[in-house]
């Protein structure tokens, strides 16, 4: 039960971005004023917006259990090294941050000064990128010395630093707001596309990697 339990919670590192990216193409789409290039995604989910609760209720939220569930499959598959459980930890981490994201909205067009709930909202995502490109970095680290992982150990890497690279782009951009959006996709791009890859692999060998771990 717990065999099959795990494999299924692996899943979750794929279906939260399916589910968050097509969410994102709804919600977006019934924004006229809305640009995928300079828009946060939070802006999707502002209090009382359009559609904000579908986006929040329908994407933010059980895409970050989908990611939670992930994590904990990383930390029950993965062998228990201390790096491996610090690494899993900061990936469930990250998807409490997404969780939470939608449960604290941010205020219409999510200005750095605004409410507490909206305050709470950046504080949340800020914590969810960070976590997530450590727990990354840090698994990419581990990998290096798990036969079973090895191959995922510099893809791991580069996808970490590679998501820093995005998430410090993002961030100049705060005061103009041009290309904003673009590079958080892209941040969120790298992340996802990786705890896709991760969940799969998991979920595929994970008789084998329980056998190593």
């Amino acid at each position: 039960m717990q065999k099959v339990a795990s494999k299924i919670m692996a899943l979750g590192g794929l279906l939260g971005p399916i589910l968050f990216t097509i969410t994102i193409i709804i919600c977006g789409s019934w924004r006229v004023d809305y640009s995928h290039l300079h828009n946060f995604i939070s802006e999707l989910g502002a209090t009382n917006t359009s559609n904000y609760q579908l986006m929040n209720f329908l994407g933010f939220i059980p895409s970050g259990i989908f990611l939670c569930l992930f994590g904990i499959s990383l930390l029950i598959i993965t062998p228990k090294s201390f790096k491996s459980k610090i690494g899993s930890a900061l990936i469930i981490i990250f998807g409490i941050g997404v969780m939470l994201a939608g449960i604290f909205s941010c205020d219409q067009g999510c200005p750095p000064i605004g409410s507490l709930e909206s305050t709470v909202h950046d504080r949340v995502s800020a914590i969810a990128f960070m976590s997530a490109i450590a727990g990354i970095s840090l698994l990419g680290l581990t990998f290096r010395k798990l036969t079973s992982f090895k191959n995922l150990s510099t893809y791991s890497i580069l996808s970490g630093i590679i998501a820093a690279l995005f998430l410090i782009t993002m961030i100049s951009t705060f005061e103009s707001r041009v290309y904003t959006g673009l590079w958080q996709r892209l941040l969120l791009l790298t992340i996802f596309i990786w705890t896709s890859i991760m969940g799969l692999f998991l979920n595929q060998n994970f008789d084998e990697l329980k056998l190593s771990s």
